[in-house]
């Protein structure tokens, strides 16, 4: 007889044996486990049944009172948004049992919502989410329906909100009788883990949880069920339900009833099995033991043979093969996942630290606006002083220390200016190579001689678009902190290479293209990480006090933001730092500087100018200045006042000087408004934005010149004459 046939026989018998057995116990405990299902599911029910009956019954009766209550009602009727809400406070909702409150208009828009703070973070001042009100108000009167709150991942207890809604009818009704709908009222309560464990259990076993109607809920069996009666959202889709795992002291006690059971069985199957163990031992133990040396040696070709053989052992053999197979791709894709896990979180940590140098610009920008303003006032003051006081010289040297600490306050808000990218530039095609080679006699004197400076232009022919006077002021800077952080000498070398971008580097935020990079390094003490984080902050600084003003690596990332480019940073502790500034590589030669034509003053001043600036004191300079100088000036610190000054006085002016943003009609408003009565008078603004601000205020339209803040009398005086002599167009 083959080993096929013993093993037939052998299992045949042995399935006759436990068929038997089995079946005499079935029917012993048949009856016995029908009813003790079927009267925990009748309790089960009841007691399901009762705790949503609990729930929503207060909820009717307390949506339909604070429908018609007389301070809603009063309130919805004229739109008080403040009586709703001291209406339907905190104390309020508590006392109603609610959690929530929104109050639509008839049309469906929002007009009150509040939440306490248990679903504030995602109920609180915000429209029902997803839920369609005008059309779920035309449909039904009284609505009722759930929403399932969003942050709750797959896997875990949901969180839904129970919603019922009343129309609120105002007290005086339509001419015709009929009811005059102010809006709809709608009130929710929380079905979440804490409000779920009040339901009354049936054991102290049991676990009753909400879920999705997305999850997957298990099938009724002896241990679980899942309540009839699913969670519609507004639109009748089922979006969650209720269910019970329960582990039952009745379950409990039939499993100890039939252990002697199992007992019996487990003895007579160890006994056939015995029997079974010879006929199958050299049929299967010999290929399973070949099989598991290969998979102890790692070695999977060890099952290749078997996996020829046309039999179940063959199959399973083949089957673990491909089992490793598929866990080595699923090992690659997992270390795949978490490389792109890490890639997400340095790009969302690069993204928050870039909002916060974002906020802090904007604030440093504002400031070194308002600052200008006045600055203005102190430096053209202080000069004017400088030229009255000839006989006193005492009194000039002082007005003298008032223009200088002036200049260095200008210099410190130029430097806020470029870290918030708001400074005024004047890019033009420049040789990157040529920058850094004239800039080492310079830096060699501003660093000095104990530091060895090298200089590498290793880009090839190709130039970049920036302001050269801010490039070599990026290079000044970034050499000055390599000095300081090499105080017994050391190295700085600056190169220049070509670099192309594929655009997946996060940190840099550059798209793909080509690129020239300059870059500083050092042989000096390095930074830590968290330092990295924080070197561009304006007023961040390692130095000691009065060694620094935190503003000098906060320039230079205005500067390179500004320009187009990207920087970043290369620095260990003890192991130097190396600073890669990319910018934009640009194809052509470069720019040569432009000359400023010397223009003779004329002999007689005839011109009328019009100034018309908000600050006041900036106004009065302007106008002593130029009234010193022979023009015939009016000054007005409102665009209107100017304008009605042109159009109803018929005032002839040849010059308008006018601040950009000012309270009631910004500076392109009243220049529009000039041209349209005098299309021939020239306009120069004076202002501490940069370009880019002065066209979102809508100065793209206009032919103009601009003066930037602080100005002293003199560059004042020149660029009037300069914008009088010119020819129109001027420059838009």
């Amino acid at each position: 007889m083959s080993v096929r046939t013993r093993i037939l026989l052998s299992l045949l018998l042995v399935s006759a044996v436990f068929a038997a057995a089995l079946y005499f116990v079935r029917q012993d405990q048949a009856e016995y486990f029908r009813g003790v299902v079927e009267a925990r599911e009748r309790e089960w029910r009841s007691s399901v049944g009762a705790f949503l009956e609990r729930q929503q019954k207060p909820a009717a009766v307390t949506v339909l009172d604070l429908a018609t209550d007389l301070k809603v009602v009063a309130a919805m009727e004229y739109g008080d948004r403040e009586q709703l809400a001291a209406a339907l406070d905190d104390k309020t909702l508590k006392s109603r049992g609610l959690h929530a409150v929104w109050l639509y208009r008839p049309d469906g828009s929002l007009l009150h919502a509040h939440a306490l703070a248990t679903a504030a973070q995602v109920l609180d001042g915000r429209p029902l989410p997803g839920v369609e009100v005008a059309a779920l108000i035309a449909r039904e009167r009284e609505p009722h329906f759930h929403l399932e709150l969003p942050g709750s991942p797959a896997g875990v207890q949901r969180r839904f909100v129970e919603i019922r809604g009343s129309p609120v009818l105002a007290k005086v009704a339509q001419p015709d009788g009929a009811p005059r709908v102010l809006g709809t009222f709608f009130a929710g309560c929380l079905l979440d883990r804490q409000e779920v464990a009040e339901m009354p259990l049936l054991h102290r076993d049991d676990r009753v949880e909400l879920v999705s109607a997305l999850a997957q809920a298990p099938a009724e069996t002896t241990h679980t069920m899942t309540y009839p009666a699913p969670l519609k959202d507004w639109n009748g889709r089922v979006i969650g339900q209720l269910v019970v795992w329960n582990n039952s002291r009745e379950l409990a006690e039939l499993e100890s009833r039939g252990e002697w059971h199992l007992f019996a069985l487990v003895g007579a199957a160890c006994a056939l099995f015995g029997v079974l163990f010879a006929a199958l031992s050299r049929a299967i133990v010999r290929p399973l033991r070949l099989m598991i040396k290969g998979l102890d040696d790692g070695e999977i070709s060890a099952l290749a043979p078997l996996a020829t053989r046309r039999s179940e052992l063959g199959r399973l053999a083949e089957l673990i093969g491909d089992h490793f197979q598929q866990s080595a791709a699923l090992v690659l894709e997992m270390n795949r996942r978490m490389e792109a896990q890490e890639a997400l979180f340095v790009s969302d940590e690069m993204l928050r630290h870039s909002q916060k140098l974002e906020a802090v610009g904007r604030l440093a920008g504002g400031v070194a606006h308002d600052f200008n303003n006045l600055l203005t006032a102190i430096i053209g003051y202080a000069a004017l002083l400088q030229t009255r006081l000839k006989e006193d010289p005492a009194a000039r040297e002082q007005a003298e220390l008032i223009l200088q600490a002036g200049e260095q306050a200008a210099g410190l808000t130029r430097q806020l200016l470029a870290f918030s990218r708001k400074q005024v530039l004047h890019p033009r095609l420049i040789d990157l190579n040529a920058v850094i080679c004239n800039l080492q006699r310079l830096l060699q004197r501003i660093i000095g001689e104990h530091i060895e400076i090298s200089t590498e232009p290793r880009a090839t022919a190709g130039c970049v678009r920036a302001d050269p006077g801010q490039i070599e002021q990026v290079v000044v800077n970034l050499g000055v902190n390599a000095r300081d952080a090499m105080p017994h000498g050391g190295r700085l070398i600056i190169r220049t290479v070509d670099a192309e971008l594929d655009g997946s580097n996060l940190e840099l935020d550059l798209p793909e293209g080509r690129y020239l990079a300059l870059e500083v390094t050092d042989h000096g003490e390095g930074m830590d990480a968290e330092t990295r984080q924080r070197i561009f902050e304006p007023f961040f600084t390692t130095k000691g006090p009065g060694k620094g003003t935190g503003l000098g690596l906060a320039t230079v990332y205005g500067i390179v933001k500004q320009s187009g480019g990207a920087i970043a940073v290369e620095s260990e502790p003890g192991r130097g730092t190396t600073f890669r500034i990319f910018l934009p590589h640009q194809s052509g030669t470069p720019d040569l500087a432009e000359s400023v034509p010397v223009r003779v003053a004329a002999a007689v001043v005839t011109e009328r100018v019009l100034v018309v600036e908000d600050e006041e004191m900036v106004r009065e300079l302007v106008c002593d200045v130029l009234r010193a100088e022979g023009y015939r000036v009016t000054g007005t610190d409102r665009g209107s006042e100017a304008v009605r000054l042109v159009r109803d006085e018929r005032v002839e002016v040849d010059l308008v000087i006018s601040d950009v943003i000012m309270p009631e009609m910004n500076g392109a408003v009243v220049a529009q408004r000039m041209r349209e009565v005098l299309p021939a008078v020239k306009v120069l603004f004076v202002s501490g934005y940069s370009e880019s601000d002065m066209a979102d205020q809508g100065l793209d339209a206009l032919a103009f010149e601009v003066l930037q803040k602080p100005f002293t009398p003199e560059t004042l005086v020149r660029k009037v004459r300069a914008v009088l002599d010119a020819e129109l167009p001027l420059r838009r």
